[in-house]
């Protein structure tokens, strides 16, 4: 949807750790990803990752081999699933201070997955200390409350 709202958009790199996710992603968002990987889904743990200058590499089946090492410097980070994150106060604090962050949470801890539930948009606020609140909001599914944030770090 991103690439879809004329956004001025370079790249999308998804980063998961679940080596699911990279094919449904990128069937999801094959006309960017066959773009010349201007999407792309790579597996990987976000504690790995440094927000001031990421290398990564993956497995390119055009090429039957591992890509030549890419380096990305994220200007906005997009974490859609808090909730799922261990040590979510350790990750947030590699986010260098000034970086653009859009972040969702929830109140659904029914799920085993769901290690670290907000039980209120102002809990998940005090997680999420932002120099600068560009949106906050949350949505009632009923079942459960989503809450997100959008501001610089």
């Amino acid at each position: 949807m991103l690439f879809e709202n004329n956004f001025a958009i370079n790249v999308v790199r998804s980063f998961d750790i679940d080596k699911s996710c990279v094919e449904i992603a990128e069937i999801f968002n094959k006309q960017w990803f066959t773009e010349e990987w201007k999407f792309k889904s790579i597996t990987q743990n976000i504690m790995d990752i440094d927000y001031n200058g990421h290398t990564w590499q993956c497995w390119s089946n055009k090429n039957n081999r591992m890509s030549y090492p890419i380096t990305d410097t994220p200007d906005t980070i997009i974490n859609t699933s808090c909730e799922h994150i261990n040590l979510f106060s350790q990750w947030y604090k590699k986010i260098p201070k000034g970086k653009l962050v859009i972040l969702q949470s929830n109140d659904f801890k029914d799920i085993d997955d769901h290690v670290n539930c907000s039980t209120t948009l102002k809990q998940f606020g005090e997680m999420t200390p932002l120099s600068e609140l560009k949106y906050e909001g949350e949505l009632d599914l009923g079942q459960y409350k989503r809450f997100m944030r959008i501001g610089y770090r």
